[in-house]
C-alpha cells in the first residue's frame, strides 16, 4: 500500500514525507523547534542537496 505524501514541515526542506510524519529527519524537527525556520536544510537527503 502506498501512503500519501506531503512536504516536510521544515520550511527550508524539499523532502516528501508520509502524511503520518511531520519531518523527514531529526535535523528538520530540531531546526523547526528552535525556530530556525529560514535556515538552509541540513537533512542530508538528495532532494535538498540538489538545490544548492
Amino acid at each position: 500500500m502506498n501512503e500519501a505524501m506531503k512536504p516536510c514541515d521544515h520550511a527550508g526542506c524539499n523532502c516528501q514525507v508520509p502524511v503520518s510524519r511531520d519531518f523527514c529527519s531529526e535535523s528538520c524537527r530540531m531546526a523547526t523547534e528552535s525556530q530556525n525556520v529560514g535556515s538552509a536544510c541540513e537533512c542530508g537527503h538528495a532532494a535538498c542537496q540538489q538545490r544548492s
